[in-house]
């Protein structure tokens, strides 16, 4: 699939409903689109964070050990705070149902940063509620 083709899935997402076309070939460059079946693992906590994914239809369940403390659906992602702090991963991400996503790998993610940092604006109040939240669920 070009990269054009994306277009129209990412328009969908709300990180990317108001970038331009530049930033959106450059976007579009950077994803691979992958399909997970029910229950498959797509990061596993205290793994090295090497991709975010966005998801285009379906759900993921964020897990911490055995409970369930999040559900991604179609325009959110994943996997950003690891390539973010270049950290392991905190939690383990699991299709919750058939689920289709768009795959970033770190390389490409810095790229898409670099070339529309808009982007990562976009994403620092999501991120940022992420970080509020884990620092919570580690208090009480």
């Amino acid at each position: 699939m070009s990269s054009k083709h994306y277009h129209r899935y990412l328009r969908a997402v709300p990180l990317f409903a108001d970038v331009d076309d530049h930033d959106l070939d450059v976007i579009g460059a950077a994803v691979t689109e992958l399909s997970f079946g029910e229950g498959e693992v797509l990061m596993r906590a205290g793994s090295n964070a090497r991709e975010m994914v966005i998801v285009l239809d379906g759900a993921l369940s964020v897990m911490l050990g055995d409970m369930e403390i999040a559900t991604i659906e179609s325009g959110g992602f994943a996997g950003e705070m690891g390539l973010l702090t270049h950290r392991p991963r905190n939690a383990t991400v699991v299709a919750k149902s058939p689920t289709r996503v768009l795959h970033i790998d770190s390389r490409s993610f810095e790229n898409v940063l670099d070339e529309a940092p808009q982007i990562a604006v976009k994403m620092l109040p999501i991120v940022a509620q992420r970080v509020v939240d884990n620092n919570a669920r580690h208090t009480d």
